[in-house]
């Protein structure tokens, strides 16, 4: 990996509407190496998706970017008109969203979907269009690929489906793919697949993958690093294997703690994480985690913490109290 393809620094994006302004993201900064596949989590509301869509300039119409800066290749997305924006989008940077039956179009064949994809970026004959499609389709392990061009979505599995919308997003050899939770509607066997395929393809296609979820134990086995994500901001971020072994924020033990590990046969019991998420029109002066973390102190409620070497949680303060299993080594109760 080389140095990074896309880096954010201090994004802000917020949604306005009759309750006012809605603070969706909050100062979010990370970098993506070129043949990196980063992974974004965090429960529903984070801010993840949205940062994403900020990048891509996606926003609802009610959606606006306050700050921050995007550099993909060196140039500022935000700074980009919007012709520049549309030629770069589908052909530098590709999406995958979460529901593949509502993102294809019902009414027309999967392969003239994906040759619309390719005449739009590519100047190709529809033939040579054509090709592609069925290249892509063989890629992403579509079988008869020929025959299935003509298949419309209704009459593919959800797997398979997904499938077309992979093929679509890399019918252009983009640089950076975005995949906005590509396993959710699908069973734990597909969503397997799902991943691997991803992950097998990043690696032979050499591109950098940001890979969006709400479930940390999906992205154990796929991702380089992970970025946690809460309250419109980055809770914690850092090398998947260190992450995973020591947790350093308490919301991210929180969501391990709540992921099965089917390799213990002990049968422990599952821990949610009490509470619910702060309401974004009415942010939090403090870590936005303070209400639900069983170790916060009257700083945590008074003052957003900083990132203290990856981790945005004021008991990684080299004067903070010690605490098991959180800045003192050992395994918290």
């Amino acid at each position: 990996m080389s140095g990074p393809i896309l880096s954010v620094r201090d994004l802000r994006t917020s949604f306005f509407s009759q309750r006012g302004e809605v603070q969706a993201v909050r100062g979010v900064s990370f970098d993506v190496a070129a043949g990196e596949m980063l992974g974004i989590v965090g429960e529903s509301g984070s801010g993840k998706s949205i940062t994403c869509m900020s990048i891509l300039r996606l926003l609802k119409a009610n959606g606006r970017i306050k700050g921050g800066e995007a550099l993909f290749d060196g140039r500022d997305l935000f700074k980009l008109d919007e012709d520049a924006m549309r030629d770069l989008r589908g052909n530098d940077i590709a999406v995958i969203f979460q529901d593949p039956m509502t993102s294809l179009n019902p009414t027309l064949t999967v392969g003239e979907q994906v040759i619309e994809t390719v005449l739009r970026h590519r100047r190709v004959t529809r033939a040579q269009a054509r090709q592609r499609a069925i290249e892509l389709f063989e890629l992403v392990r579509i079988p008869s690929a020929a025959q299935r061009l003509k298949s419309y979505p209704h009459e593919f599995s959800g797997g398979m489906r997904q499938r077309v919308m992979i093929a679509m997003a890399l019918s252009c050899d983009p640089k950076l793919l975005i995949a906005d939770e590509p396993t959710t509607a699908l069973d734990v066997t597909i969503q397997r697949q799902i991943l691997m395929l991803l992950k097998e393809l990043q690696t032979r296609l050499g591109m950098a993958v940001i890979l969006i979820t709400h479930d940390l134990g999906v992205i154990a086995e796929v991702t380089d690093r992970i970025v946690v994500m809460y309250g419109g901001m980055v809770m914690e971020q850092g090398n998947v294997r260190d992450l995973f072994a020591r947790p350093r924020h308490p919301y991210t033990q929180g969501l391990l703690a709540a992921v099965p590990d089917l390799r213990d046969d002990t049968h422990h019991r599952l821990t949610p994480i009490p509470g619910s998420p702060p309401d974004m029109a009415h942010p939090p002066e403090g870590c936005p985690f303070a209400p639900r973390c069983p170790h916060a102190m009257r700083q945590c409620v008074a003052v957003t913490p900083p990132l203290f070497d990856g981790a945005r949680c004021w008991l990684q303060h080299p004067e903070a109290p010690r605490v098991v299993g959180v800045n003192a080594g050992g395994v918290a109760a």
